[in-house]
């Protein structure tokens, strides 16, 4: 009796043993057939029984069915479209099954590379939704998944656009040292695809703007020749190298820079941006005639742009900000004197005649923006804001409270979604 208990006993623990392996085999059987529903019952059995969890197996064929549901619920045109609701968190399963195979499957046996894809991409295209929306902050989480992600995924490509939105995020919540962490190793790139070399035009341009922000000579002039060494055939970074010199004193190299720019672009289709940002240069040097005659020369070619009246508007509130400083000089010093006075009163009437001309020009460069699709409208998110957040400035400043209201209604509403 005793020996055929025990038989029986090993008979229904080899069954059980068994069973839980079928489980896999069910799943993998009803994964190739299309049931779906029926592969993630059995997968989702295995992926807790004690006898098959810590198989890489079971995880990779979790990775793969979620993976599946995923392509449901993200692709109209999915055979297995009819389960796109059947598990709304496939996609951190996904990722959870492949990160448990990757660990398990210590010989390397299972390609996980789909799976990564999958998750990876999921997430890219989520966070660029989030980062149309003005939700920076959570775009910002996903990008960065989606960077880890498509590293595993074998695709640098699109781990790299990741970085880049991780990186844009960063500076949209002023966010220096994670602009820092995403674009820095960006910028120390000797070799940049073709397809890819537009978006590092911004990563310069941006690494530039917060290392002069922390005042860090050394790497401005660093990340400007960086991009003059590695994309030697960009006009603007010779524009770049040029304002780190104007920063740095050297007007004259600053503006032999720019119209090596300028020359470099004639008679293509960036002519135009190239004058606008060699008038930059000209500005910054104090030749604020030619840098009129520059933005001017560039709206003639190119009527209603962004830039020749963004460029134009700046350089009006940069003159009205000189005499704003000087009005403050004369009040920090406690001078009331006639004389004073009547210093003041001129410096005050030049300050908002510039800002009086800056308002049209602010104007103009927010209808450009306005008038552009969704996607390059969150290219100009940044520029919108400040043309707005300086429109409201000049508004404030001339009394003319009525026309600040819906400028400050549109900036309470760009600041709330970037805090979201």
């Amino acid at each position: 009796m005793k020996k055929i208990a025990l038989f029986t006993a090993l008979l229904t623990l080899g069954l059980a043993v068994n069973a839980q392996t079928l489980n896999v085999q069910s799943a993998m059987s009803d994964l190739k057939r299309g049931y779906l529903n029926k592969a993630k019952a059995s997968i989702d059995k295995a992926c807790v029984h004690e006898d098959t969890k810590e198989d890489a197996k079971t995880w990779y064929y979790a990775g793969l069915i979620y993976s599946m549901i995923g392509d449901a619920a993200t692709d109209p045109q999915s055979k297995y479209k009819k389960y796109k609701d059947l598990d709304p968190d496939w996609c951190q399963k996904a990722y959870d099954a492949a990160m448990r195979c990757k660990e398990l499957d210590k010989a390397g046996d299972f390609d996980l590379k789909y799976i990564f894809s999958k998750v990876g991409s999921t997430y890219y295209n989520k966070s660029i939704e989030l980062f149309n929306a003005g939700n920076y902050k959570d775009a910002l989480e996903l990008s960065d998944k989606a960077a880890k992600v498509l590293n595993n995924s074998g695709d640098p490509d699109l781990a790299n656009e990741s970085i880049y939105i991780a990186g844009y995020c960063c500076q949209m919540l002023k966010d220096n040292e994670g602009v820092k962490k995403y674009y820095g190793p960006l910028v120390r790139r000797s070799k940049i695809k073709e397809e890819f070399k537009p978006r590092m035009q911004h990563v310069y341009t941006v690494m530039y703007g917060v290392y002069k922000d922390l005042k860090d000579t050394a790497n401005v002039i660093k990340t400007a020749e960086r991009y003059t060494k590695v994309l030697p055939e960009d006009p603007a970074a010779n524009l770049l190298l040029a304002n780190a010199y104007i920063w740095t004193g050297n007007n004259a190299k600053a503006i032999e820079l720019a119209n090596k720019a300028i020359d470099e672009s004639k008679n293509t289709p960036a002519y135009p941006k190239m004058l606008c940002a060699a008038a930059s240069v000209y500005e910054q040097s104090g030749d604020y005639a030619t840098a009129e005659a520059k933005y001017n020369e560039s709206s003639q070619l190119q009527p209603n742009q962004f830039e020749a009246n963004y460029g134009m508007a700046s350089m009006m509130i940069n003159r009205a900000s000189e005499k704003n400083d000087a009005i403050n000089k004369i009040v920090d010093a406690g001078d009331f004197s006639e004389e004073s006075d009547a210093l003041m009163a001129k410096l005050t009437e030049e300050r908002n005649a510039f800002f009086r001309q800056a308002i049209p020009y602010l104007k103009t460069a927010i209808n450009h923006i306005d008038g552009l699709n969704e996607e390059e409208q969150a290219q100009y998110r940044p520029q919108l804001y400040s043309c707005l957040r300086t429109l409201n400035i000049c508004y404030v400043t001339l009394e003319m409270y009525e026309n600040a209201k819906p400028v400050k209604a549109r900036l309470d509403k760009i600041e709330a979604g970037a805090n979201n």
